[in-house]
Formats: C-alpha cells, sequence, structure tokens
C-alpha cells in the first residue's frame, strides 16, 4: 500500500497552517487517499493551536518539536532525516505552511513522483507577489548563481518525491544549506511550474538580511565548483586586461568577496551540526 507523507516546515504560522491543513484536506477528496502530515516546529515561541477533528482525508498529524530555532532550511533536512529513520515507503511532499505555496497543484505533483520514482519533482513559480526590487534581487541571485555554479536554480521548497530518493538528498550535508541546492545537485529533477500564491496571514519573517543569506547559502553545496569557476573567470580577466581595463579590478574584486562571504556563510551555518542533526528534535 503506497503512503502520502507530507512535510511542513513552521515557525509560529499555526494560523496558516490550520487555513493550509483545511484546504489540503479539501484537495484530497479528489485524490481518494489519505495522507500523513508531519510538521516540523522550528522551536516555536507560539503554542500549537490546531482543530483537525474534520479533516477526515488526513489520517495522522505528527508534530516534531525543535529544541531551537534552526531555520527553515534545517527544519526540513532534520523532518527528512527522521522520515528516513522511520523506512516508511512512501510520497513525500514538501511546501511552506504560510500559504505561498499552490496547493492546488499538490496532486499534479504526486502524479508525476509516483511516475517518476528515481526523480524529485520541484515547482518553479511562474509568478511573484513581492516588489520589484526584490524580483530584480531575486533575478540578479540567480543569475550570479548560474554564472558561477552551472545550475538554475529556480525553485525552493516545494517538491514531491519518492522515499527512495531520500538516500541521494541525505548524502551529504547540503540539505542543511539549502533544500534547493541540495537536490539540485544530489538528483534529478523535474521542474513544473506554479504560481506563488499570497501568505494567508500576515507578513513574512524573513528580513532582506535573511534572504541574502539564504541567497548565499544556496551556493554553499558547489563551494568547490565555484572556486574553479572563480579561477577560470579571474585567469580570463587577466588575458584579456588591455580591452577590459576600467572592469578588471571591480571584477576580480566581486570574485574575491563572493568567494570569502561563501567562506563566512559556510562556517557560519555549522555545518558539523549534521551529524548530530537528530538530537534537536524535542519531542515527537
Amino acid at each position: 500500500m503506497q503512503n502520502y507523507i507530507i512535510l511542513l516546515p513552521l515557525y509560529n504560522d499555526w494560523k496558516s497552517l490550520q487555513k493550509l491543513l483545511y484546504l489540503i484536506n479539501t484537495k484530497l477528496k479528489k485524490f481518494r487517499k489519505k495522507v500523513e502530515v508531519l510538521v516540523i516546529d522550528d522551536n516555536s515561541t507560539i503554542s500549537p493551536s490546531l482543530n483537525i477533528k474534520n479533516l477526515k482525508n488526513i489520517k495522522k498529524l505528527k508534530l516534531l518539536k525543535l529544541k531551537k530555532n534552526l531555520g527553515s532550511q534545517k527544519a526540513i533536512s532534520i523532518g527528512l532525516s527522521y522520515l528516513n529513520k522511520v523506512k516508511k515507503k512512501s510520497i513525500i511532499t514538501i511546501l511552506d505552511s504560510d500559504g505561498e505555496d499552490d496547493f492546488n497543484k499538490i496532486l499534479d505533483m504526486i502524479k508525476f513522483a509516483e511516475a517518476n520514482k528515481n526523480k524529485v519533482i520541484v515547482s518553479c513559480r511562474t509568478k511573484r507577489r513581492e516588489g520589484n526590487i526584490f524580483v530584480f534581487f531575486y533575478l540578479l541571485h540567480k543569475i550570479i548563481t548560474f554564472a558561477f555554479t552551472f545550475k538554475w536554480i529556480n525553485f525552493g521548497n516545494y517538491s514531491c518525491f519518492d522515499s527512495k530518493n531520500l538516500s541521494k538528498i541525505l548524502s551529504n550535508n547540503n540539505s542543511w544549506f539549502a533544500f534547493s541546492s541540495c537536490v539540485a545537485k544530489n538528483c534529478e529533477i523535474i521542474k513544473l511550474k506554479a504560481e506563488r500564491k499570497k501568505r494567508f496571514f500576515g507578513k513574512s519573517k524573513l528580513s532582506f538580511v535573511g534572504l541574502f543569506f539564504h541567497a548565499l547559502r544556496v551556493n554553499v553545496p558547489f563551494i568547490s565548483r565555484i572556486v574553479l569557476s572563480s579561477l577560470f573567470y579571474t585567469i580570463i580577466l587577466i588575458a584579456l586586461k588591455e580591452n577590459i581595463t576600467f572592469f578588471l579590478y571591480p571584477s576580480i574584486s566581486f570574485i574575491i568577496l563572493f568567494n570569502l562571504t561563501l567562506i563566512f556563510t559556510f562556517f557560519y551555518s555549522v555545518p558539523w551540526e549534521y551529524n548530530k542533526r537528530m538530537k534537536f528534535i524535542s519531542k515527537v
């Protein structure tokens, strides 16, 4: 019998989670199969408040409480490690709890995952609701990442895959930095498109600085490749220095600064904690 698990990282946003669970339950009526929900509580400061009595298509809801606030990426990594330890064959769907991931696409994601069990299905947001400044910097981030890693990472956490892919996803500590780059590096992927929806309630708790560091963490799993591509670009720039004198030093300075900030981000993310990640679970 095929099992279906939905993994949801969460920090304090219980009201949004309640609405999301209701909408998922309604959507699953067409599925005619029940799912389990695993909520990764990233050490919320607000006590859980959920009513699941009438959610007939959700057969089990499990809350995994973390000892301290680690951020959504590490929370997802711990949640996946927990599922890997349980070793239940299943189709796993990951989405954020705030409503921005289009829950209407869940059934499509599951169908693709069932038909492509050796691949991870990811959702690429086709329309964003942020302002022009955010959209500009997000595009710049994607271009810089592609220039140094040769990977076009235009997706986030929203994904779906057969549990047999867990061994590939967790084969190294890449998920500790960013789930999207971990999947891009470790797995074969299929990209689907979905519109970015508006948050159910409140505003995002992630600041511009937080978004900046997340962009850096996306690059960290490719740090060895980035160093090599940086050396290549530097050699090319020096070889062409007579023709690009004005751009030479700013370009080389940017490359050096980019590599140094990645090294800082690597150590700031405390990658050695990945080996003891299960110890961050307070209770289930």
